[in-house]
């Protein structure tokens, strides 16, 4: 196949030189395109810009504050003052929330108990110079055992020397006797050496008459009230001696 090609002879191509290209066949094509490939300009193809090394990113400490934050600084400052101001250990109490002035027991849990009265000790009874030994007993031991002769102050010393331990307190005094007229003379006694009314510290509760007050410590009774007492308080709570 023969291709002959030659330039427009118009007036703008006229100063022009006539061309003539002639192609024989496939291979000749061949040749043309590639021709004109290599007389196209090749577009420059932009360079790729190398690859920035990663950035290591330092992670800053919880105490660092940027400088460019004053807002955050401010705060950071403000935590930083009242975690000083803390005291270590002590858990933080709400506002108008009053602090317990006891240790160990709460006093709004513990029953009205009336003032304590003043107690003295008659100095011609035995057990009255054996009280500091009986006080040290209480003390250490649950269950203690004063043994002394009739007359030598058991019966009405020993309630006073629990009350100067600070018994009665969280419960009653506890004392027991075989016959209400003993628990009613008893409880007379021990208030008389108090200088109070019966009632007011001491009384005593047989069958049918009860002459504690509410804020009364020391409960003078016979062993049976104690026995029935048990039935709906097998523990004696309301007792703490």
């Amino acid at each position: 196949m023969r291709v002959a090609m030659s330039s427009n002879h118009s007036p703008k191509n006229s100063q022009k030189k006539a061309t003539s290209t002639t192609i024989d066949g496939l291979s000749g094509l061949r040749e043309l395109r590639q021709q004109l490939r290599q007389a196209a300009p090749v577009a420059e193809k932009p360079a790729t810009p190398a690859a920035k090394p990663p950035v290591a990113q330092v992670r800053q400490p919880a105490s660092f504050v940027s400088s460019a934050s004053p807002a955050s600084s401010q705060d950071q400052r403000g935590r930083s003052e009242r975690a000083a101001a803390k005291p270590v250990g002590q858990s933080p109490v709400r506002a108008g929330a009053k602090p317990s002035a006891t240790t160990g027991a709460d006093e709004s849990n513990l029953p009205f108990r009336n003032p304590p009265p003043v107690i003295t000790f008659p100095e011609e009874l035995p057990v009255s110079s054996k009280r500091a030994e009986i006080a040290e007993a209480l003390q250490k031991h649950q269950v203690i055992i004063v043994c002394g002769e009739t007359g030598s102050g058991k019966t009405t010393q020993l309630p006073k020397i629990c009350l100067e331990l600070g018994r009665g307190r969280k419960g009653l005094i506890g004392h027991t006797q075989p016959r209400r007229i003993a628990a009613s003379s008893t409880a007379k006694r021990i208030a008389q050496e108090l200088n109070s009314p019966l009632g007011e510290h001491v009384g005593f509760k047989v069958r049918f008459t009860d002459t504690l007050s509410k804020g009364a410590s020391v409960k003078l009774m016979t062993d049976g009230i104690l026995l029935a007492e048990t039935q709906t308080d097998p523990l004696l709570r309301q007792y703490d001696t």
